[in-house]
């Protein structure tokens, strides 16, 4: 074996400069020979960033967090895949690269990767589980055979393809759509009221665009937000060439442009400024919902399809609000790439080793379709079938990113069953099979040593109670339920989680599935017999909402559930006053929801009459009313919408009743109390 075999890589470099392209380079070897080699390559610039956990790399890092890595450039970027292949990692490096460099990747040599396996893949393993192999890195191999990349070989003469040489077109023609729609931006804010929508894929210079329009505007304040500072610096950046000013890099505040955190962004007064969100899918939907309602001329940006768990998803939930709360919305798009030429090599092989290029489409109308199980398997050695079901997953969850392609694959623990119609994919039901751990691991798990990785639904349930019945016992935990948008509302979901249960009936113990929860899904799982035992303190960042966890009651564990059914119960009287004050009614009733129609017992009746007869006295009357709602819950599904919003808010969450009669629009103090009779009417007339 040679210490180094040469190669010339100068050409490439040359070729990707004159057609402003970027290309994807594999470097096949061992680990320490592909450092060797990109030691020397990276000591020619200082424009280089390496993703590594070995030393043997020059100024190697492995930052924990994507925004450590988007926002920057260079001309090489390296990957070690040895350190771990984290599709989202890699992704967002591919990002950073600059038209006439190269995105290094280092392997083993491809004849080896459909028996190897990279460290990255215990990030998708449970506890006790051992892969020898990935499907993710042999579908790569696959796939290396018809992309567009070179390939630096440790053993093997090395292959560089070099692009056709093409005229790159001006810089000034490219960016003629991104002033087309500044222009536009331009013309829909100017002394109107107005909400915009303005979504690209990578590279397409939506954040300096975002900069260009304050540029254009200079009597108008505008205020820019984002999670990071860093995300938004090319807006800053752009707004100072634009008005031939300085900008070091630093400044939150630059002209007519502040940078203001979504939080703190709340809080403000509420004043005439432009609000502009960088990559609004990585907000809470309710958060977003929020800032339109305060401010009334926003422009929120977002990437279609990305790698921080940005799924279209996001586009059409926060679409159905706009469509309701201010129909003029307008919608626009940048398509053609800024950073780089047309038919980037580097895009087109990330598109393709991500499926980022998948594109979900339904059949025009409902016909005659089966349920089915597709192993990780069949998805390997169909790529259209695999396309279809992770884009449906990007389609209709908006926190899906390119690490959900790599658990789809590499998870042997996961099934997948979905509707097919003909060669079309309706619905797709993922479930995690956890639980059944041996007696070392529940010892761990209640000496609280540590946590075992996975296995979340049973480690959450022992938490509850303390009990080891939990962990014994095997579970199918729901990961996701996942129906095309146009055949959503016509039950196929509860279909096909039946058919998942009845599939996986013999093989576990007890269903269940843990999600950010809202009403209408709390709903969807209480209608098909599943019962909410744990609502979480956290809200998720993502999607503003507090993690629900709901179980199926099983026979032999009829026992246990009722024990968390009750012990629920009991936290949540007390939390309602407290940490869930300010949960949405409509949510509480879902959660209080019971078909149990126990009887009122006499002394109660009594009570309610008492007060309808001395109307005087009716806060006193109050605590009865609380005592009443939580041992009969069934009466809030009966009560009017202003009655059961005020028996919520008012009575069972203890909020302030000058805040409750703001908020359902009552005018005096007296007009409160008169609801609150009505209140005490409706539910005496049920009994």
């Amino acid at each position: 074996m040679q210490d180094s075999k040469v190669y010339n890589i100068e050409a490439l470099f040359e070729r990707l400069t004159y057609n402003q392209h970027r290309q994807l380079v594999l470097f096949c070897g061992s680990q320490k020979w592909a450092a060797t080699e990109l030691n020397k390559l990276t000591s020619k610039t200082t424009s280089f960033l390496t993703l590594s956990k070995e030393s043997a790399f020059t100024q190697a890092q492995w930052p924990e967090h994507l925004h450590q890595i988007l926002g920057q450039e260079f001309e090489i970027a390296v990957y070690d895949g040895y350190s771990g292949i984290i599709p989202n990692k890699l992704a967002a490096l591919s990002g950073t690269v600059k038209a006439g460099g190269i995105l290094a990747l280092v392997l083993p040599e491809l004849e080896q990767l459909s028996a190897w396996c990279d460290q990255g893949v215990e990030t998708w393993q449970n506890h006790g589980q051992i892969l020898t192999t990935s499907l993710f890195l042999k579908r790569w191999q696959t796939l290396f055979s018809q992309l567009d990349i070179s390939i630096v070989s440790e053993t093997h003469d090395s292959k560089f393809t070099l692009p056709n040489i093409k005229a790159a077109d001006e810089l000034s023609h490219r960016l003629t759509e991104q002033s087309n729609t500044v222009d536009q931006l331009v013309t829909l804010l100017t002394d109107s009221q107005q909400y915009v929508l303005l979504t690209a894929d990578r590279g397409r210079g939506k954040s300096s665009a975002l900069g260009l329009l304050a540029s254009k505007m200079p009597r108008q304040s505008f205020v820019i937000c984002a999670r990071q500072y860093q995300a938004v610096k090319s807006s800053f950046k752009h707004l100072a060439k634009a008005l031939d000013i300085e900008y070091s890099g630093n400044e939150k505040t630059l002209s007519n442009l502040r940078f203001c955190p979504p939080d703190k962004l709340l809080q403000e007064s509420i004043s005439d400024e432009i609000v502009l969100v960088d990559e609004a899918a990585a907000l809470p939907v309710p958060t977003l919902i929020k800032i339109a309602e305060k401010y009334k001329r926003c422009v929120f940006t977002s990437t279609l399809v990305g790698y921080e768990g940005n799924g279209r998803g996001y586009t059409l939930r926060f679409k159905r609000y706009l469509a309701q709360y201010s129909p003029t919305y307008q919608q626009l798009a940048l398509n053609a790439p800024i950073r780089y030429e047309l038919g980037d090599p580097l895009e087109n092989s990330i598109n393709k080793l991500f499926a980022l290029d998948a594109e979900f489409k339904a059949p025009k109308q409902l016909e005659q379709f089966e349920f089915t199980h597709i192993s990780p398997e069949d998805l390997l050695q169909d790529e259209h079938l695999l396309k279809q079901a992770f884009s449906l997953l990007v389609l209709a969850h908006y926190q899906t990113s390119v690490n959900d392609l790599r658990q789809l694959l590499d998870q042997p623990n996961n099934k997948l069953f979905a509707i097919k119609q003909q060669n079309h994919l309706l619905g797709i039901c993922l479930v995690s099979i956890e639980g059944g751990l041996n007696k070392d691991s529940v010892a761990m798990i209640a000496q609280q040593n540590r946590r075992p990785k996975g296995h979340l639904l049973p480690q959450q349930l022992y938490h509850l109670l303390q009990q080891d019945t939990f962990l014994n016992h095997r579970a199918a935990r729901v990961v996701r339920i996942a129906i095309a948008p146009d055949f959503q509302s016509q039950k196929l979901g509860q279909q096909l989680l039946n058919y998942s249960e009845l599939q996986l009936q013999d093989e576990v113990d007890y269903f269940g599935s843990s999600f950010g929860c809202n009403a209408q899904l709390l709903k969807f799982w209480q209608d098909n017999n599943y019962q909410i035992v744990k609502l979480g303190f956290k809200q998720d960042k993502a999607s503003g909402e507090y993690s629900a966890i709901v179980l199926k009651s099983n026979k032999s564990l009829s026992e246990e559930m009722h024990q968390l059914r009750v012990h629920f119960s009991q936290q949540l009287t007390y939390q309602l006053l407290t940490h869930f004050k300010a949960l949405p009614d409509q949510l509480v009733a879902r959660i209080l929801y019971s078909s149990n129609k126990a009887q009122i017992n006499a002394s109660q009746k009594k009570r309610l009459s008492n007060l309808l007869e001395q109307p005087a006295h009716i806060e006193h009357g109050l605590a009865h009313i609380w005592h009443i709602a939580l041992e009969h819950p069934w009466l809030l599904c009966h009560l009017s919408t202003i009655s059961q919003r005020l028996l919520i808010r008012l009575i069972l969450q203890g909020n302030e009743k000058d805040l409750v009669r703001d908020e359902l629009g009552l005018q005096s103090k007296k007009h409160l109390n008169q609801k609150l009779l009505s209140l005490v009417a409706e539910i005496y007339a049920q009994i």
